[in-house]
């Protein structure tokens, strides 16, 4: 009599069919944006006249207060922190904010009645951050927590330094440069315990997609984009790959990764500019195992 053979269950593709799950649970109205993080420091305002700024000029400062990690919400005109007692850092590059003012005339009709007449005129302003001066002291600035609260785990850390990867610590961005070839992570005092996951599960998951963008350089694995398909498609398929291959890594490696819900919200997001093709996640799954598996010989090397 024969018996049927177990079958060790995949872990990769149950991760997968759970991620496709979710993807159908979850609502894109609850995705958080890019500078979510930035919002969460409020409305930039100038501290000189205590005005907050309007508008586009919002988004222009919260992408200037991110390009240039930047920890304050504060900004002000050179003029004014001068007159504030402080001073812009020699070497800063200032930020263009953009302000209308309306210029009142006042004209004669032809019947001879005097009408006011409001002409909006635009204006460009230079502003500098709080972060960008000396002399003042930004009471609210965020600030770098007293205790890391990242616990590092050895197996991982040996598991990243077996591949080689140049991870640095240059700035508060987590990403892969393709041009140097380079890892940057921020310093792990900036990660946080989250109601999903703790600051080390935060930290080592970013890492893990990290390195899985590193394996896609034509040194390595050598991931083509698709010549037939635009640009933003090409780059969410790639981040599809990555968020997929830092799953299957957690997995391994038994680290909780950063809220599912979440962790889905973002793959679905891009999945929505690539017409949400559902098949594409099955494409990447298979990417991002090649990637898991090419990282994992480099423990058979450097045993």
């Amino acid at each position: 009599m024969s018996h049927a053979r177990t079958q060790k269950p995949d872990i990769q593709q149950e991760i997968t069919n759970n991620i496709i799950t979710l993807l159908d649970e979850v609502d894109l109205k609850d995705y958080q944006p890019p500078f979510a993080n930035l919002a969460a420091l409020g409305i930039p305002e100038n501290p000189i006249t205590k005005n907050q700024y309007q508008g586009i000029n919002i988004l222009a400062l919260w992408f200037n207060q991110k390009s240039k990690s930047l920890r304050s919400n504060k900004w002000a005109s050179f003029k004014q922190w001068q007159q504030a007692g402080a001073s812009v850092k020699k070497g800063e590059k200032g930020s263009r904010i953009i302000f209308y003012k309306t210029l009142t005339k006042e004209n004669e009709t032809e019947s001879g009645d005097k009408e006011e007449m409001k002409i909006p005129m635009l204006r460009q302003y230079v502003v500098f951050n709080a972060s960008q001066v000396e002399g003042f002291e930004d009471v609210n600035q965020v600030q770098l927590p007293e205790i890391d609260k990242v616990e590092r785990l050895s197996l991982v850390d040996e598991f990243c330094r077996s591949t080689g990867a140049d991870i640095r610590t240059d700035s508060d961005e987590a990403f892969y440069s393709p041009l140097g070839d380079y890892i940057n992570m921020p310093e792990t005092s900036l990660f946080f315990e989250t109601d999903q996951a703790s600051a080390t599960e935060n930290y080592y998951s970013t890492l893990l997609h990290e390195l899985t963008h590193w394996t896609g350089a034509k040194q390595r694995l050598d991931r083509k984009n698709d010549p037939n398909k635009k640009a933003i498609e090409n780059y969410a398929f790639e981040e599809l790959i990555a968020e997929l291959g830092a799953a299957f890594l957690c997995a391994q490696h038994n680290i909780k990764q950063t809220q599912p819900k979440d962790h889905a919200l973002y793959i679905k997001s891009w999945l929505s500019a690539l017409r949400n093709d559902k098949t594409l996640i099955f494409k990447a799954s298979a990417q991002a195992a090649k990637a898991s598996q090419y990282l994992n010989d480099f423990q058979k090397e450097f045993a």
